[in-house]
């Protein structure tokens, strides 16, 4: 295992300050652990898998329900957020 605090740094993905799964949405799982490990800290390997971080490339934000392993596609989960933003009152 790379020590590197660069190293290690560069794969912690740019969006876990305000992401609810990295910051234990999911706590007193093993969920969280794991998803930190596959998506979070696993660099852009991980962050190309990542469905939250594919939705927030393309809308600049990510509903909190969102799992970095979400069965939809992203271009799917942006479009039930558009409909869901253009239904509201």
């Amino acid at each position: 295992m790379n020590h590197n605090p660069y190293l290690m740094e560069t794969n912690l993905c740019p969006k876990t300050p305000a992401c609810p799964i990295f910051n234990g949405i999911l706590k007193g799982t093993e969920f969280t652990e794991v998803y930190k490990k596959l998506y979070c800290e696993a660099g852009e390997a991980g962050r190309k898998r990542c469905r939250r971080f594919q939705v927030a490339a393309i809308t600049g934000k990510c509903p909190a329900n969102i799992l970095p392993n979400a069965t939809k596609t992203a271009e799917q989960i942006v479009a039930e957020m558009n409909k869901t933003t253009w239904e509201k009152p």
